[in-house]
């Protein structure tokens, strides 16, 4: 099992970290590629001649294949191919999708490219942290995961002000094509840093660990790994509706003026970063001072979501400085279990089904922000004209399914009692059905 064979490997190098810099600038670019359609909007729809209507399209194309992109490469790819190379070739697809748009002025070359963009960045994040765990031992792997996620606020934060300039300056198709280059650069630095780490299971250590794959029945019907995909799609509810709804809750809904909401936004962001740094931090110290990782990993992803639903209730009764706080905790927190989860899910899988597990589950999970998008406005339109009690109803619904993801981590994320039955697993003998079932 991972967990023991990662305690006899090296220790943390500077081509770790190295590593490291690469998966949070992977992050980085990932999120300039998101944004840069945005920032073009209002160029965009008046050379082009779209409606807010079709721009709403074209933009929701994106998400077409998200999901299922990055559930097929966690299925079919993650695990038999090298991580390497399968960042490259998302990279690469990136690339490809940014720079043709400067060139055409096709809203079908437009339309292409974004599907195709949203296919090769569903399984992003998810396979960056299953790089990043191929170089970290299981209980370093909170802050170097939270160091990842980083690249998602750095992105927002400094992707607006970069991107706009360039824009602003040199055409709304420039920043298109910025993006592009943008990914060539890194897939210069990523093919010369790169590699499979101490921890992989292709590193020539792990050549034995590839002979206890466990059968799907075992892997997938584990309360753990239940756990954590209910949790996960609970977090995931919140986090993908955040972009859409967050902006008209804090203007219609709670009443506050529109040039004081980017600043709010922003706000929330600046408390996200140091959150997921400090509760990464803290757990792995934790856990590395002898606390289970029960503790760790499941308490600490139910009392996040925990804390997050209950100040969404509060958001909703409260005012001022106190409303804020609970806002931004509400849209925060839930952050922390995309680095918990798979932390846990790493800990307890053998290293062979570790990158497969992550990256089926990290990218299925993406599809609760389609629902709770849909529903959200489903909920608001039901209010009628009274948006601010349609606003409530939709908060409402959404602290349950938050709480709800607390409860499923509380009663479910059991990480010892799963490495203990893995193991157990590993040693019997296997059936010709479980044989076969473990290439699933």
């Amino acid at each position: 099992m991972t967990t023991s064979s990662d305690t006899a490997r090296p220790s943390v190098g500077g081509r770790a970290i190295a590593v490291l810099i690469m998966l949070f600038l992977f992050q980085t670019l990932n999120f300039f590629d998101k944004l840069v359609f945005g920032l073009s909007a209002v160029p965009m729809m008046k050379e082009l001649g779209l409606s807010p209507k079709e721009f709403g399209l074209i933009g929701s194309s994106f998400f077409l294949l998200f999901s299922l992109s990055g559930m097929a490469v966690g299925m079919f790819v993650v695990g038999r191919f090298p991580v390497k190379w399968l960042l490259l070739i998302m990279a690469a697809v990136w690339s490809a999708t940014q720079i043709p748009i400067f060139f055409s002025g096709s809203v079908a070359v437009l339309v292409i490219c974004r599907i195709i963009l949203g296919a090769g960045e569903g399984p992003g994040l998810p396979t960056a942290l299953h790089a990043c765990y191929n170089w970290f031992p299981a209980d370093r792997r909170s802050v170097p995961s939270a160091v990842v996620l980083q690249g998602i606020s750095v992105g927002l934060l400094a992707g607006g002000p970069i991107l706009t300039y360039v824009i602003v300056s040199y055409g709304w198709r420039t920043g298109f094509l910025f993006c592009g280059l943008l990914g060539l650069a890194w897939m210069l630095g990523w093919f010369f840093v790169g590699g499979e780490g101490p921890y992989s299971a292709h590193a020539p250590e792990a050549s034995a660990a590839k002979d206890k794959a466990l059968p799907a029945r075992v892997l997938w019907a584990d309360p753990t790994v239940i756990g954590v995909i209910i949790m996960s799609t609970a977090s995931y509810w919140i986090v993908g509706m955040s972009a859409t709804w967050l902006p008209p809750y804090l203007q219609l809904g709670l009443g506050y003026k529109q040039v004081d909401v980017g600043w709010i936004i922003s706000g929330i962001y600046l408390f996200q970063s140091p959150l997921l740094l400090g509760g990464s931090w803290l757990t792995q110290v934790l856990q590395r001072r002898g606390f289970s990782l029960r503790a760790c990993l499941g308490h600490a992803s139910g009392l996040a979501l925990l804390a997050a639903g209950c100040a969404l209730l509060l958001s909703i009764v409260t005012l001022g400085p106190l409303q804020l706080a609970c806002i931004a905790i509400a849209f925060a927190a839930p952050s922390l279990t995309t680095i918990f989860g798979p932390v846990a899910l790493g800990a307890v899988a053998p290293a062979i089904q570790r990158g497969r597990l992550i990256v089926v589950i990290y990218s299925g999970n993406a599809a609760s922000a389609l629902v709770s998008n849909a529903l959200t406005g489903w909920i608001v339109g039901e209010a009628g004209g009274n948006a601010p009690l349609g606003y409530a109803h939709a908060m409402t619904f959404t602290a349950g399914v938050l709480i709800v993801g607390a409860i499923s981590a509380f009663a479910l994320i059991f990480p010892e009692r799963t490495i203990a039955r893995f193991a157990k697993s590993a040693q019997e003998p296997a059936s010709p059905s479980a044989v076969a079932a473990v290439s699933t």
